[in-house]
């Protein structure tokens, strides 16, 4: 596999998060991988990330991360992705709406060893809730 840092990300993006291969999750991160996802809690390891990310699945089924752009250095990795998906399951107590929502992320990871070993993550919940009618919009 590939040390490169933005190599590495791309794959977790492209193989894991858009086409749910769990194997190719297994590769990119470490199996004690720290995760910080702001509202939606902080945890660690890999079945743990997993069981997250099978939550927003649950909500958004068609959800599709698309990076915006990628700045490396050492270790450090960001990224700002635009994602967008459709609300149909229960998300923070909203039922499903059938409606279509995108936002933005700003994802920072730790790569060691050619894998993910610590990710923090930033979404902007409130343009997802406004979007889907739980929260007044702008």
């Amino acid at each position: 596999m590939s040390e490169d840092p933005k190599v590495i990300l791309r794959r977790f993006v492209d193989e894991w998060l858009n086409e749910h291969d769990r194997e190719a999750m297994a590769q990119v991160c470490d199996p004690g991988i720290v995760f910080h996802w702001g509202p939606l809690g902080d945890g660690r390891g890999a079945p743990q990330l997993q069981e997250m990310e099978q939550r927003i699945r649950a909500a958004f089924p068609d959800l599709r991360v698309t990076p915006e752009f990628v700045l490396a250095e050492g270790e450090l990795v960001v990224q700002r992705s635009h994602v967008a998906g459709t609300h149909l399951g229960t998300w923070f107590g909203i039922a499903p709406t059938g409606k279509r929502a995108t936002w933005t992320a700003m994802e920072a990871y730790r790569i060691a060893g050619g894998k993910i070993v610590e990710q923090w993550l930033n979404e902007d919940w409130t343009s997802v809730m406004q979007q889907l009618g739980a929260l007044p919009g702008p």
